[in-house]
């Protein structure tokens, strides 16, 4: 992104733990390492975060960039944006608008996964029951893993943690009461 003669380049990429995102901005710093500013942010979850203006004033460049992050409610992501300056400066609006423009243009530009965080239950059921169990933990689009015993089906079931207590109650009305749950 062109802004007065500034070439503003943005970078994202997912960032597991704090590490890998301070690896990111190292290797960034140094494929660009002849740019006025590499400019960063990131955030881990609600608590980890971290921003940095590199030498821009300050709150005009990280911040922002953080911001936008935010705005897409995005976590455990990295995203730099490299600044060459262009003679003209921008004043604090004018880089604030930049950073948080290219930042905008970058994310939504990328490939976005999301990911759950799933729960594991484990449940113990006959054989008889194995279809309307598989009926009911489809609808509730979650995975299952199921093992054969001599008893009956040893399974475990992949499931967001915010629809576990309505998927048990619905498989023991469809089982008529004849599935045991273990949570993990």
């Amino acid at each position: 992104m062109k802004q007065k003669g500034s070439l503003f380049i943005g970078h994202l990429a997912h960032a597991p733990h704090r590490e890998s995102a301070e690896e990111f901005v190292a290797e960034l710093r140094s494929c660009f390492h002849d740019a006025t500013h590499n400019c960063f942010a990131y955030r881990m979850d609600e608590s980890v975060f971290r921003y940095s203006d590199d030498g821009e004033p300050p709150g005009t460049a990280g911040k922002p960039i953080l911001s936008t992050i935010d705005k897409f409610h995005l976590i455990k992501v990295v995203l730099v944006v490299t600044r060459y300056f262009g003679g003209t400066k921008l004043g604090t609006g004018g880089l604030i608008r930049a950073y948080s423009g290219c930042a905008e243009i970058t994310i939504k530009n990328a490939e976005i996964q999301k990911h759950y965080n799933f729960k594991i239950i484990e449940a113990e059921y006959p054989f008889e029951v194995i279809s309307q169990v598989h009926h009911v933990v489809n609808r509730y689009t979650g995975a299952i893993r199921e093992d054969a015993t001599p008893d009956g089906m040893l399974s475990r079931i992949e499931v967001l943690p915010s629809r576990i207590e309505k998927l048990k109650a619905e498989l023991r009305t469809a089982t008529s009461g004849r599935i045991v749950f273990t949570e993990k």
